[in-house]
């Protein structure tokens, strides 16, 4: 069933003029001996300007993350495949090392993009779905520089000659350099690139005194541009050509080879294949107002164009844009991911309001802490005033509350209640807890075969707590032989017996120190923590352990609404 497909993403002036001057429309591709019509494409949109995501790559800083989705931008739609362009700069490579003369046949450019980049960037999958097409690499025109042989690549650079077809023509022409200006070839770097590319942000003035005569527009101002490569030899075959960071490319723009401060704008053609199924990384999200969140689709089989539509049935409960789903109000919405030959996939959002504490602001440290515990289920509230969620941030944390928690971190499995302290009676809210933390090694009673049910737990405990947990799960707790706890002035107050398991969490950030640099870091060991501390705790011990166990919301138990009391009254973690 053929019908109107919106744009993924932004499509900015410079695509909508690129689809003006290419033919557009839907096409049908054709199908191989033996392969019915449902295994390829029929009556599909894609367009020159569309933008789709293929294959991966480091692309905002933080390689702890993994890599990006690689945004491509249509230049080209052919009856089974469609030419692309990467939307950004993806990285910073010389056209050639050695300094030699070369053509883009033998320069070291050529074989990164088909070794190093190709490897980094697709799958084995994705590789298939990347033809070997024939590249012609023609003399420079004006100083007559050898172009070399044609040359047979999967992933290239664009040529002099292909910038106005792709991009549309020069708003300003100069028949001397045979080039010119057209904002269309401004070229933004990832953030990876944020400190290496050679850039530039178009200002006012920039633009009043310089672009605007050249047929620029005024939205090009505060626009981040780079230069690029591209595979065109320059005046010798020591330099090459390429386009300036604010739009200008021509037979003259020549660059040394060896300069580790051009962008690289990989173009290769995809092979179209239909896609036999999507799924969602997430069906079934709970956000706050205010909050994003990304939804991944896996399209089967792998290597295929993600070319998607993304909707959602309530946009002013939360809106998508590529996947990203921002949270505006309480309610519940369904997003679904649409294919372009119609398979869905659906994730049901439920918003809940932000501001449900009465005693934390939303926005600070203090509140993302609680909120992830408490939407977790890990600790619940101390209360509530004005019909808000009373956290009690700053109060002391003692022994029993701090069980009930890992208890409820560790999804609150059935356990029978033994005997085992005499201040710890059956039918006791923490009674199951401190069952299951004794079974498992997470605690200890005292000599006078008591809990302490009332004690306020120490840093040092609640490391000791946190260590024997990791240990019970069989999570990694090796403590590496070089950490030590020499920066901290009371290093010499740790007890023995906590000496292990405050060093494997100060390794971990999991406590970090007190004070500052002039007056000395302090681990505090005996010192009392706070409940917003051990929220914060938590959740570095969910980060480090990405794998630790969770609480599932099926499980999850309304917290209890409780009445304004003192807190030294509720024995509530």
């Amino acid at each position: 069933m053929k019908k109107k497909w919106k744009k993924i993403g932004i499509i900015s002036l410079a695509l909508i003029m690129v689809a003006m001057l290419l033919p557009i429309g839907s096409f049908k591709a054709h199908a191989e001996e033996g392969e019915s019509d449902e295994d390829v494409l029929a009556d599909t949109d894609y367009k020159v300007g569309d933008i789709i995501k293929f294959g991966r790559y480091e692309q905002d800083g933080d390689e702890t993350n993994g890599k990006e989705e690689i945004a491509w931008q249509i230049l080209k739609v052919e009856s089974d495949r469609v030419l692309v362009i990467s939307k950004y700069g993806l990285d910073c490579i010389p056209y050639n090392t050695d300094g030699t003369d070369v053509t883009w046949e033998t320069c070291t450019l050529r074989s990164w993009l088909n070794n190093d980049f190709k490897n980094a960037a697709f799958s084995s999958a994705e590789q298939e779905n990347i033809p070997i097409v024939n590249i012609e690499n023609k003399n420079n025109p004006i100083w007559e520089t050898a172009g070399g042989n044609n040359t047979n690549d999967q992933i290239f650079c664009l040529s002099l000659e292909e910038i106005e077809p792709y991009f549309g023509n020069y708003s300003w022409y100069s028949s001397w350099s045979m080039g010119g200006y057209n904002q269309n070839l401004i070229c933004t770097p990832t953030q990876y690139l944020e400190n290496r590319a050679f850039s530039g942000t178009i200002t006012e003035d920039e633009y009043n005194s310089n672009l605007k005569d050249k047929g620029y527009t005024s939205d090009v101002i505060g626009r981040r541009g780079a230069f690029w490569w591209l595979r065109s030899i320059g005046q010798n075959n020591r330099n090459a050509c390429g386009v300036y960071m604010y739009g200008s490319a021509s037979e003259r723009n020549c660059y040394g080879m060896g300069s580790t401060g051009i962008m690289v704008r990989p173009a290769l053609y995809i092979n179209i294949v239909n896609p036999k199924s999507i799924n969602l990384d997430k069906t079934d999200v709970s956000m706050r107002t205010g909050e994003e969140t990304t939804i991944v689709a896996n399209l089967i089989p792998e290597g295929t164009l993600k070319y998607i539509i993304w909707t959602s049935s309530n946009p002013e409960v939360a809106s998508v844009e590529d996947g990203v789903v921002k949270a505006k109000a309480k309610g519940v919405t369904t997003i679904t991911a649409t294919t372009v030959n119609d398979l869905t996939a659906t994730c049901e959002v439920t918003v809940k309001e932000a501001d449900i504490f009465a005693d934390i602001k939303v926005g600070t440290w203090q509140y993302n802490a609680a909120i992830a515990v408490y939407d977790k289920g890990y600790m619940t509230g101390t209360g509530t005033k004005d019909g808000k969620i009373v956290f009690s941030p700053n109060t002391d944390m003692n022994r029993t509350m701090f069980v009930q928690a890992l208890y409820s971190m560790d999804g609150k499995p059935d356990v029978t209640y033994v005997q085992k302290f005499s201040d710890v009676k059956e039918g006791a809210w923490y009674a199951k807890a401190v069952t299951w933390a004794s079974n498992n090694g997470v605690v200890a009673g005292n000599a006078d075969g008591t809990f302490g049910i009332n004690g306020k737990a120490t840093r040092e405990q609640l490391a000791q707590m946190f260590y024997k947990y990791a240990v019970s799960k069989n999570l990694d707790v090796t403590v590496k032989p070089s950490t030590t706890l020499d920066g901290f002035t009371d290093a010499n107050k740790v007890d023995s017996w906590a000496l292990t398991a405050v060093k494997w969490a100060v390794e971990r950030g999991i406590i970090s120190g007190k004070g500052n640099a002039s007056t000395g870091y302090r681990i505090d060991p005996i010192g009392k923590a706070t409940r917003i501390e051990c929220a914060a705790m938590m959740n570095k011990f969910g980060e480090i352990y990405a794998n630790a166990p969770k609480m599932g919301s099926e499980d999850l138990e309304e917290p209890l609404a409780l009445p304004e009391k003192e807190i030294e009254d509720l024995p509530v973690p």
